[in-house]
């Protein structure tokens, strides 16, 4: 394994750009720092080995007060920072002016901000693919190692089970020495479970700081990894639940579909853009065990380290490579199962809307076989009025003096009504005929048109 030299040593400062941060702040759309110094959360663990290992605790809540206390305390044997946030959209609780002088005190470089710019808000899905392990040796001997961990964090919510995801960056600088350690943590939030865990068993991590490197790393990824499993598990509970909903309702019935219904039959494809990042967010801290892996080979060959702590670390960071692995796996699983359910919901939604489709198009043949019985009875009626229309024509135009009701009671046909016949009757055959042939001429019309549009159809297919 080749490792990075650094000309850093302790303390030197013409390497660190103060500018380098100012640059970046117009391309982040929450800042990853506070600008108040007495909004500060900053926790600082000294630790001394003399007879006796012992630890100073401090808690800075102004970064005057931290600052003051990194440049004058005394050179301890390893010095642990946690720098938290208020919540996983709020940035580091503190300011640039302090973070940049923890940093050219130790001679941290810039690309300790790349970890830096990855707070202030949720983890980003466009930096999925970011936070692998770095690591470089320095002049000095001492090794400069930095990475940023994502991880599924549980929260009770109304009385369930709630899951986001939050982020830690680790740095170590490790001296083969034993002496001068130093870590950084970046938080997203207080009290967080990496906090409480050193706090708890500070004891147990004490005696290993001096002789074993992996001590702390070993403390971050199993207080993290195992959430996926269990993150994991609740998205593919979510996704059968959405497919008992796709195979047994009938969409095509309106009853079977309400608005909790739809919204349950959107949740596949918001649960496959959830799982989307979750690969590659995986992969990132796979490829970070496997640089553990690497650097654990180099500090054995090296003589830094006993074989049996050796074999230990190499355990635990296969069995977490495991685990990883089988993550992956699953979410690769959970990703098919979700393009199936949407799939399916597609083509059930799509059923649906063929069954309205069909049910408006009997609809409008319904209004259109009414449309012909009314129009057949038009048509009845309009026949009708022309075959007497002439007939009333011829009565109105010669009047009615062709009959005459005597006194005595006798009917009289004028001689003349033979003239009311020979107009009448052609004149009503004539109209009857133009008729016929009106409605003769628009039939032939009718079918010509329709097998000019049919042989248009298959001259196109």
């Amino acid at each position: 394994m080749q490792i990075e030299m650094s000309s850093l040593s302790y303390g030197h400062e013409n390497s660190l750009d103060e500018e380098h941060y100012a640059s970046v702040l117009s391309c982040l759309r929450y800042l990853p720092l506070i600008s108040e110094p007495e909004k500060c959360d900053i926790q600082l663990l000294d630790v001394v080995s003399t007879s006796v290992i012992k630890e100073n605790k401090h808690t800075f809540t102004h970064s005057e007060a931290f600052e003051s206390h990194v440049s004058e305390s005394p050179k301890t044997d390893t010095r642990i920072i946690s720098i938290c946030s208020r919540n996983s959209i709020s940035p580091l609780q503190i300011t640039k002016q302090a973070l940049l002088k923890v940093m050219s005190l130790y001679g941290i470089d810039n690309s300790f901000f790349d970890m830096v710019y990855s707070f202030g808000d949720k983890p980003r899905i466009s930096d999925a693919g970011l936070g692998e392990m770095k690591m470089k040796q320095r002049a000095d001997g001492s090794y400069d190692m930095q990475y940023l961990l994502v991880y599924a964090d549980g929260y009770k919510a109304q009385g369930s089970i709630k899951w986001t995801v939050r982020q830690i960056g680790v740095f170590h600088r490790y001296y083969p020495s034993g002496k001068g350690d130093i870590w950084i943590f970046l938080h997203a939030k207080p009290g967080s479970k990496v906090q409480r865990q050193l706090e708890a068993r500070i004891a147990q991590y004490l005696e290993t700081l001096y002789n074993y490197w992996f001590s702390l790393h070993s403390l971050v990824l199993s207080s993290y990894l195992a959430n996926w499993r269990w993150r994991i598990r609740g998205l593919g509970e979510e996704l059968e639940k959405s497919a008992d909903i796709a195979l047994t309702r009938d969409l095509s019935r309106s009853e079977d579909v309400d608005q909790n219904v739809l919204f349950e039959l959107l949740k596949p494809q918001h649960l496959g853009d959830v799982l989307l990042p979750l690969s590659s967010w995986m992969g990132v801290t796979l490829a970070t065990t496997d640089k553990m892996k690497e650097t654990n080979d180099l500090f054995y060959s090296k003589g830094l380290l006993a074989e049996s702590d050796y074999q230990r670390i190499l355990d635990e960071l296969a069995s977490h490579k495991a685990n990883l692995e089988g993550h992956i796996r699953s979410i690769g699983v959970l990703e098919r199962k979700a393009q199936g359910i949407s799939d399916l919901l597609a083509v059930a939604l799509s059923q649906k809307n063929q069954a309205v489709t069909i049910s408006i198009n009997q609809s409008m043949l319904d209004l259109t076989n009414e449309g012909f019985d009314e129009n057949a009875t038009v048509k009845v009626v309009t026949l009708v009025t022309l075959i007497y229309l002439p007939a009333s024509f011829v009565s109105t135009v010669l009047g009615m003096n062709m009959f005459d009701f005597a006194d005595g009671g006798k009917f009289l046909i004028s001689p003349q009504f033979w003239i009311f016949v020979v107009l009448a009757v052609p004149l009503t055959l004539l109209t009857l005929a133009m008729w016929y042939l009106v409605t003769k001429r628009k039939l032939k019309h009718r079918e010509r048109k329709k097998v000019k549009v049919k042989a248009q159809g298959e001259e196109s297919v």
